[in-house]
């Protein structure tokens, strides 16, 4: 079994911290509301689907379908931690997915996380939780035959020659799951996020692609490195450390 842990941070993506005081929730007492989202960067400019671009290996590279869970979900600080959620699934895509959880007013100094399903959540049965719950089976994300969920869904193609036009023709597809790629890390803040009882705060991830293939000892090379469904817990494994490092907050 591969132990969890903490992955230490480093600056390879570009998040942001976006206070706001909206006020669409009729709430007067103690508690706030922060809004979440999560968006997909290539190079720190906002990623859409179908977009080719070159990647660390020169290859071209286009990303058609980017999801992913998010668990274990809490603001962190001296004071004391406040829960967002247990789970969560974004489609960080054109754009990305963005989700409002209440949360303790206060000044918070980071923000905990899991990339995937957590083991209790994971072995749960799919058919249990309605259509619009993260885990739900109606979201396609769950592997019947491995009796888990898939935790970062990864799919697009590429091109090993940069000076190639049109469409890539070879295809990856890496789907990370099952307890060894589960993954948690605490991220420090630049400045406290302060939630403010009666008001929303948006708090934005961004989630570095270009980061996916490469870090400071190993680089994916797509020619090699494009398939993982579960047979393939290498590459999975080497995938879901990248992943993890690519989400930042400043």
């Amino acid at each position: 079994m591969h132990p969890l842990y903490r992955t230490t941070p480093l600056l390879i993506a570009t998040a942001a911290l976006l206070a706001g005081c909206h006020k669409p929730y009729n709430v007067d007492g103690p508690e706030g509301h922060v809004r979440l989202k999560v968006e997909a960067t290539w190079q720190g400019q906002p990623l859409q689907a179908g977009e080719v671009h070159l990647n660390v290996s020169d290859y071209r590279t286009q990303v058609e379908v980017l999801k992913m869970y998010l668990a274990e979900l809490r603001l962190t600080g001296p004071g004391g931690a406040s829960a967002l959620t247990d789970i969560a699934l974004f489609d960080a895509l054109n754009g990305g997915d963005s989700e409002v959880y209440t949360a303790e007013a206060g000044s918070y100094s980071g923000l905990h996380l899991g990339l995937g399903v957590p083991q209790d959540l994971n072995t749960s049965d799919p058919v249990l939780y309605p259509v619009g719950h993260p885990l739900s089976v109606s979201n396609g994300t769950y592997w019947t035959w491995a009796t888990g969920y898939r935790f970062v869904m990864f799919d697009g193609r590429y091109d090993t020659d940069p000076n190639g036009t049109g469409v890539p023709m070879s295809l990856f597809s890496i789907h990370t799951g099952m307890e060894p790629c589960y993954r948690v890390r605490d991220i420090d803040f630049a400045a406290p996020f302060t939630v403010v009882g009666g008001d929303t705060t948006d708090l934005v991830l961004h989630v570095a692609v270009d980061r996916f293939f490469y870090n400071a000892v190993d680089t994916l090379d797509l020619a090699t490195d494009h398939q993982a469904h579960g047979d393939n817990m290498t590459l999975a494994m080497r995938f879901t450390d990248k992943v993890i490092n690519s989400i930042v907050v400043e």
